[in-house]
């Protein structure tokens, strides 16, 4: 997954023109530019990205963005995972030093983890990540990718 979040990182670092101008300004236009990008680098991976802007939070740098309030879905319909117990995800994210791990709500399966710097939400049909992404965040999204979701590096087209 790290390398998912990498490919994003450096695509809007290259891109970055194109948004930079707008991200100033503010206008609505920066906020569909920067999806746009990420949905690329989605369909490239073959998953869904999404870049979240929660109001009320500080507006970030644009050489930050994409670096926290990001989304990766790898099958929006997907219910269960289908391997992964809950003892093995929260075994997998100990080094993040979770302040509380929970089941998800509503039905879901899944679990939220808050840490210091916010929350890890994953669900079946993918991540929510509303904490800074750090290397060691990087870590726990290759383990989940590859045990929750079966996906493994590979180089895409």
């Amino acid at each position: 997954m790290s390398w998912i979040v990498k490919d994003l990182w450096d695509t809007l670092d290259k891109r970055r023109g194109e948004f930079e101008s707008l991200w100033e300004d503010r206008t609505l236009r920066a906020f569909e530019t920067i999806n746009w990008i990420a949905s690329e680098v989605g369909d490239r991976w073959g998953v869904l990205i999404q870049i979240n802007f929660p109001p009320g939070q500080e507006r970030p740098e644009a050489a930050r963005i994409g670096r926290r309030n990001l989304t990766i879905l790898v099958d929006k319909n997907r219910k269960k995972f289908d391997t992964l117990t809950e003892e093995d995800a929260r075994q997998a994210i100990q080094p993040l030093g979770p302040k509380s791990f929970d089941p998800a709500r509503f039905g879901h399966e899944g679990f939220k983890a808050t840490l210091l710097t916010g929350r890890i939400d994953c669900l079946p049909s993918g991540v929510h990540l509303w904490c800074d992404i750090t290397p060691e965040v990087l870590q726990f999204l290759d383990w989940i990718f590859v045990n929750g979701y079966g996906l493994k590096p590979a180089s895409h087209a």
